[in-house]
């Protein structure tokens, strides 16, 4: 069913530098990962959860800033060496971190507050950066394999992250924590990490990355634009596109809805619920992280045999209600292995749309300025989710009874995006007739 599926085969344009790229992104993805699970569920089992929050609204709104001038960078300096210049970033400053952990065998929480930081505001350039790169060097005729072949690849990367966080946030010891749920010999034993050791796994794959990224000797499937222009006039050549095509731009906005739930989920809203609603340890906060990812890794691969661009109409508001209401069943204390269960449908139903989106969007914004326009999405999404995360750091939200109420604010926002793309569809089939797929 898969053949040919989960590496790109000769028929595809630069196809080892797709395979390069993937390596360098799985590697450090592990271990970023890891410490982005670690990191939230180290201030709620702390009792710092208010701190937490105001970190990562801070960040947020950093990354306002910061988002849309990532996205000019892209799209005026060699992907390429903007990779190796984020990782050679996250090497030294996380790397820097994690000396002063094991020098002085503790870790202030500002400092695991800005390696949050330092994490955050990688992706923030490392994502759009990616996507560009692989349309780049990727023809039209294989944008769906490739899209899917990167959700795969992450979230791939994301389940090993869960179930390596799962061992090393609650070690192993017989009869606690994983063994709980995993059938592992009952003689095992290995003790909990501390975040700074966390952090030394995460700052040498940025290292390994940096040496694969090197390696990376390819040309563009596409004759670049280069653009020489100020960088105010480059951001406003993003959006003056995005407000030419109306369409691209509702689009793009709406079909992110569900990602925009599960970050506030994930990082802001699951350590506090299972720590404080459902009574429970680190293991499930990083085993609901794993099988999220399995149903997201199930999306991907599905995706790219069964992707149609004229059914993202149909598909994207009915994955976005879908999630909406796994957001529902999650406001009552289920059994965890319903818990689980919708975690991997979340997982599904993200993944899904991600692959749709970012296939859609490839056919119709051009490459020289896809980074820019990536970045405006980007920019209105980080505001819509400044507003959740300072909503849900009110006092309210931090009890048992007041995140299963946030919860419920997130499957309301799913539900009615879902409505407001379904009513946008027949606009949508015209802007696929006007752009046909190449």
């Amino acid at each position: 069913m898969f053949k040919g599926f989960l590496l790109p085969s000769t028929r595809v344009k630069n196809s080892p530098a797709i395979v390069l790229l993937l390596l360098a992104n799985s590697v450090s993805g592990i271990a970023q990962g890891i410490s982005m699970i670690a990191i939230p569920w180290y201030f709620s089992s702390g009792g710092m959860s208010a701190q937490f929050s105001w970190i990562y609204f801070s960040v947020t709104l950093i990354s306002l800033f910061w988002g849309i001038y990532a996205g000019a960078l892209v799209d005026r300096h060699s992907r390429r060496k903007l990779f190796l210049a984020i990782n050679l970033a996250g090497l030294l400053l996380i790397g820097g971190i994690t000396g002063w952990g094991f020098w002085a065998n503790e870790l202030p929480w500002f400092l695991v507050g800005l390696a949050f930081a330092t994490t955050a505001l990688i992706y923030n350039i490392h994502f759009p950066n990616l996507y560009a790169f692989a349309q780049e060097v990727t023809e039209p005729s294989d944008y769906g394999r490739v899209t899917s072949l990167l959700e795969v690849q992450g979230q791939i990367t994301f389940a090993l992250a869960g179930g390596f966080s799962a061992l090393l946030l609650e070690g192993v010891q017989a009869g606690k924590g994983l063994m709980v749920y995993l059938p592992l010999p009952s003689h095992w034993a290995m003790r909990p990490w501390t975040i700074w050791e966390i952090f030394a796994l995460d700052a040498s794959t940025y290292l390994i990355a940096l040496m694969l990224i090197s390696r990376i000797r390819s040309l563009p499937s596409h004759s670049g634009k280069s653009d020489t222009a100020a960088l105010s006039e480059r951001i406003k050549l993003g959006f003056r596109f995005l407000k030419n095509h109306p369409v691209v731009l509702q689009f793009g906005l709406l079909s992110q809805t569900v990602f925009l739930s599960i970050l506030i989920n994930s990082l802001q809203l699951m350590p506090l619920y299972i720590f404080r609603f459902m009574g429970k340890g680190a293991e499930v906060y990083a085993l609901s992280d794993m099988v999220f990812s399995l149903g997201a890794l199930l999306a991907g691969m599905l995706a790219a045999q069964r992707f149609r661009i004229s059914s993202v109409t149909l598909s994207i508001p009915l994955y976005t209600a879908a999630a909406g209401l796994c957001y529902l069943a999650l406001l009552i204390k289920l059994p965890l292995s319903l818990f689980f269960f919708f975690h991997f449908l979340l997982g599904y139903f993200n993944a899904a749309v991600r692959v749709e989106r970012v296939t859609f969007l490839f056919h119709q914004i051009p490459n020289h300025v896809i980074g820019r326009a990536n970045s405006i999405f980007f920019v209105i999404n980080v505001s819509q989710r400044l507003l959740f995360i300072g909503l849900f750091s009110l006092p309210f939200f931090l009890s048992a009874d007041g995140v299963r109420a946030a919860v419920g604010v997130l499957a309301l926002l799913c539900l009615i995006t879902a409505l407001w793309l379904w009513r946008l569809g027949p606009a949508i089939r015209q802007q696929i007739k006007k752009t046909p797929v190449a």
